[in-house]
């Protein structure tokens, strides 16, 4: 019977951690040791005091999870482990639409990628024909995420 409490504690501290360093694995081992304090109580106890585990442990995990991300991201600690803010932002806000289909001259050479002066502002350029060198004329295609796409003119 002390094993099984073991397990159950086990199981609970493994999910509780999982606050601290994310990524599902000790809820996954915390889910595998309930379950073996299940399994556990069935071989050594049998069905029904692993039915009676399966409940009690799943009642006591069940409020552990409520407390777990219900109401401790409410608190002093849980505001400093939670994250509570969003970036705001839109990709491709320094590049202007109109800037597609104009001509400009390379800063830098462009190997694939470097510099591109188009009506005196520099802008990071990604070449579609390969190396270009400096000061050549190019002519802006399109624009990717956060460059955008030449090719010889």
């Amino acid at each position: 019977m002390t094993w099984i409490f073991v397990l159950l504690l086990l199981a609970a501290t493994l999910i509780s951690f999982e606050i601290i360093i994310p990524g599902a694995v000790l809820g996954l081992l915390g889910l595998c040791t309930y379950l073996a304090a299940c399994i556990y109580a069935w071989v050594t106890f049998g069905f029904l005091e692993a039915i009676y585990t399966f409940f009690v442990g799943g009642i006591f995990l069940g409020v552990l999870l409520y407390f777990e991300f219900k109401l401790i991201p409410h608190t002093w600690l849980g505001r400093q482990l939670f994250l509570s803010k969003e970036v705001d932002g839109k990709g491709n806000s320094g590049i202007p639409e109109d800037l597609l289909g104009k001509n400009g001259e390379t800063a830098t050479p462009l190997r694939p990628t470097g510099l591109v002066s188009v009506d005196g502002v520099s802008y990071q350029a990604q070449s579609q024909d390969g190396f270009i060198d400096t000061g050549e004329s190019v002519l802006v295609v399109s624009k990717d995420n956060f460059r955008i796409v030449v090719s010889k003119n």
